[in-house]
């Protein structure tokens, strides 16, 4: 990408202009998303829009939720030729892959687990007031619940409390995704991992492995948001 490009705005015309080629039949292959979501992250944006994507808001939902997990997925599990399609059309799954015009498309399921508390904390960020790093609060927590927490602002949460929280959502996340209809189909659930620095993956896949296994999809892993954190496989 140019200088000039990189210069340019990301504004909603050029979201959708993505939209339009992420979601044509043909797809893009993974070394052009990588460079869309890459110019997404360089170019400037204006306030609002940022803000819009960090609390998953119209249109702004579908990069977060969708693309940007499945760009990162892709960039470490798949050949950049590999070609990606996003349906868009809120109808499961996300995503379809192909490694060859000739193979079989496979399709991929986003889902968030803790994702409310994620918004909530984009929503402290908006207000300029000290950011609470981790919400120990389920996703179906009143409204009212939410913003206490976020008037509070920044406070030190137990190990024990972020683990458990964060195994309650993704665990939800996996009986809410139990479905005949996933068959084959790889399953990413985006959790804030990174809450929680100094667990293992070998720990995750002992807490949430044997419930992924029974679930439909070929494969299931956890993915933080988070560029550089692992990505960890439960089945």
């Amino acid at each position: 990408m140019s200088k000039k490009e990189l210069e340019e705005p990301f504004t909603t015309e050029a979201l959708n202009d993505l939209y339009a080629e992420l979601s044509a039949a043909g797809g893009v292959s993974v070394t052009d998303l990588r460079s869309h979501v890459a110019a997404f992250s360089s170019r400037p944006i204006s306030k609002a829009d940022l803000q819009g994507y960090r609390e998953g808001k119209k249109p702004w939902k579908k990069l977060r939720d969708e693309v940007v997990p499945v760009e990162q997925f892709l960039s470490a599990h798949y050949p950049d030729t590999t070609r990606v399609r996003f349906p868009l059309d809120d109808q499961p799954p996300d995503a379809w892959i192909a490694l060859d015009p000739d193979s079989a498309m496979i399709g991929i399921e986003v889902t968030g687990a803790h994702a409310r508390a994620g918004i909530e904390v984009a929503k402290s960020l908006a207000a300029g007031k000290p950011v609470p790093g981790f919400i120990p609060l389920s996703d179906n927590a009143p409204a009212t619940t939410f913003a206490k927490a976020r008037a509070r602002g920044r406070i030190m949460n137990a190990r024990t409390t972020v683990d458990l929280v964060i195994d309650e959502a993704i665990a939800a996340r996996l009986s809410g995704k139990d479905d005949a209809k996933f068959e084959g189909h790889i399953l990413l659930i985006t959790a804030p991992i990174r809450s929680s620095p100094n667990r293992s993956e070998q720990e995750m896949q002992e807490t949430h492995s044997e419930r992924a296994s029974a679930l439909p999809f070929s494969e299931v892993y956890v993915i933080d948001q988070s560029r550089g954190r692992p990505i960890i496989r439960l089945k």
